[in-house]
């Protein structure tokens, strides 16, 4: 499998949300309801963004994001303002973050909570791999598009489950898939939109409080 790169498709996803959330961040407010210490209450409105309205909050240990872009819990550090702070960097209206270290502190079980099924990603995966096995396996390819892509299969290749017990299950003339290597999720849209709130509302709440140096 040498021309799917789900490195270069997450680099492609983030560079779109960065651009659509550099556009809806404009007009976009941060409330701070409380601020005591550790403990904070952040409510969010962006009137241009269909994730309008959000709230952050933290406590020792913690810090939570809720709202329409979604609900995570993250844990790592003491201060989680001070750590989101330090991994972040300014690109223009947007932020550049570590979308997968980010990942790994969301409670309880890290990235697995932040990932989807990559259901088109998949789909390439099986073409790719039915016509690079045409030539040892001729009709490979008009097997597979009748067995798993035509309106008439039964094969469900819209879920995880679904399409690993259709490869799993599909045989021609001995070939048989082997998705060793193949990356069956990403990560969920709206957790790398989410990043990118978390990112602007730090900034945000240093500008009205700022950092002690």
């Amino acid at each position: 499998m040498t021309t799917i790169d789900p490195c270069a498709e997450l680099k492609a996803r983030i560079a779109e949300i960065k651009e659509r959330f550099a556009v809806e961040s404009v007009d976009a407010t941060v409330t701070v309801r409380r601020d005591d210490g550790l403990y904070r209450h952040l409510e969010v409105n962006m009137p241009k963004s269909s994730a309008y309205w959000c709230e952050v909050m933290t406590w020792p240990g913690a810090l939570a994001i809720t709202g329409h872009t979604g609900s995570h819990v993250f844990r790592r550090d003491d201060d989680m303002i001070a750590f989101f702070r330090q991994c972040m960097v300014p690109h223009g209206p947007a932020w550049d973050v570590d979308t997968r270290y980010w990942a790994e502190k969301v409670q309880p079980h890290g990235e697995r909570n932040v990932q989807a099924y990559a259901e088109d990603r998949v789909r390439a995966y099986i073409k790719q791999a039915a016509e690079e096995g045409e030539a040892s396996h001729p009709g490979l390819v008009d097997e597979v598009e009748e067995e798993l892509f035509s309106r008439y299969s039964r094969a469900d290749l819209e879920t995880e489950a679904g399409a690993k017990a259709a490869l799993a299950a599909f045989e021609f003339d001995g070939f048989r898939f082997d998705t060793t290597g193949w990356e069956f999720t990403e990560y969920d849209y709206w957790f790398i939109y989410t990043c990118q709130v978390i990112a602007w509302t730090v900034a945000q709440y240093d500008a009205r409080v700022p950092v002690a140096a």
